[in-house]
């Protein structure tokens, strides 16, 4: 029971009163099957204007003001749908407020999901091709290439393209100096 009153379920609560109030418009508007079309409609918009409502916050910036205009639009469309429905359903206002309802949904639904309907062919033919052919890229970048000289230097010559590569043989670097003992060392009893 506590997960059904989850609020975050509520808005898809009122997308489903508000299809079943489209049903009822839409059995006033259309002579056969109206309750059906009405519902149908019904769900795809409110559904969309819900998802929008709960994902407002993570769609990108790009597709941010397309996405809250649609959804304002939405917003005052939709009810505006059901009142010209019930009161006034011969009339061509509402005849164009049904259209624009399941259009503005779908440019809705469109700017939270951020995916294109139709696929991008063009840039994965060339992925394709590379992959097909067996090859890497065609050109290396280039890259600065910063010459570290061994910290044991001049004995050893060797150059290294980063700090950790040049660390990284200083541990075994043949002319790395080894401990030798002062003779004070070697006076005190250690041994040699």
């Amino acid at each position: 029971m506590k997960k059904i009153l989850d609020p975050k379920h509520l808005p898809y609560f009122g997308a489903l009163v508000q299809a079943v109030l489209f049903s009822l418009a839409g059995n006033q508007f259309f002579p056969a099957f109206g309750w059906l079309v009405g519902l149908g409609v019904g769900a795809v918009v409110n559904y969309s204007i819900a998802l929008a409502s709960s994902r407002v916050s993570d769609i990108s910036e790009k597709r941010k003001g397309l996405a809250r205009l649609a959804l304002i639009v939405m917003l005052a469309l939709s009810p505006t749908t059901i009142t010209l429905s019930l009161f006034m359903p011969a009339s061509i206002f509402t005849s164009i407020a049904w259209s624009m309802c399941v259009d503005l949904s779908i440019v809705l639904a469109g700017a939270i999901a951020g995916k294109s309907l139709i696929p991008q062919s063009e840039p994965k033919a060339k992925v394709a091709n590379r992959s097909a052919k067996g090859k890497g890229r065609s050109k290396p970048l280039s890259k600065a290439r910063a010459d570290i000289a061994c910290r044991y230097a001049p004995q050893c010559g060797r150059t290294f393209a980063s700090q950790n590569a040049a660390n990284a043989h200083a541990r075994t670097c043949g002319f790395k100096p080894t401990t030798v003992m002062l003779p004070a060392e070697q006076k005190a009893g250690k041994p040699a």
